[in-house]
């Protein structure tokens, strides 16, 4: 073999080697087995929670409930796992327009619901909306409102 031969198979070799990789890719991709992005599900709470909007109305669009509690993996607000209503995901990432956009498309925000997130809004953008939805009989007494999370 002369040097030039040898020197086109060295400089051929990577991108061959990174086109088969790419084809394997592909072909796991198929199989629903992606290596580069895998897909983790969520479940509404944890699209509120990561200001996800686009998942969060799909989900709610495909049935999920926006009152109910669901189970939040650890890391993906606080350091630990919980359960929370999508709203209070919201609240706790103190985030106004996904507050607005689940009350928007049902979440429940009755004089008691009000509340309690308006007790547990630590941040300084969500209470202003909250207060702007504020239904009437609402109490701002905090006496008893426990935050669904732990102070770390």
């Amino acid at each position: 073999m002369n040097i030039s031969k040898a020197a086109a198979i060295a400089l051929a070799a990577p991108g061959c080697l990174l086109a088969v990789a790419t084809g394997i890719g592909l072909v796991m991709t198929v199989f629903g087995q992606s290596p580069m992005w895998p897909h983790v599900s969520v479940n509404l709470a944890e699209a509120a929670g990561a200001s996800d909007e686009s998942e969060m109305i799909r989900l709610i669009e495909d049935g999920a409930d926006p009152n109910d509690r669901y189970p939040i993996r650890a890391g993906l607000i606080f350091g630990y796992p919980m359960h929370l209503t999508p709203l209070e995901a919201a609240v706790a990432n103190d985030d106004q327009t996904i507050v607005a956009r689940l009350v928007e498309k049902g979440a429940k925000l009755d004089a008691p619901m009000w509340t309690h997130l308006r007790c547990i809004a630590e941040g300084n953008k969500v209470p202003p909306v909250l207060d702007e939805l504020r239904p009437s009989g609402a109490s701002q007494n905090c006496e008893g409102v426990v935050r669904p999370w732990r102070a770390d």
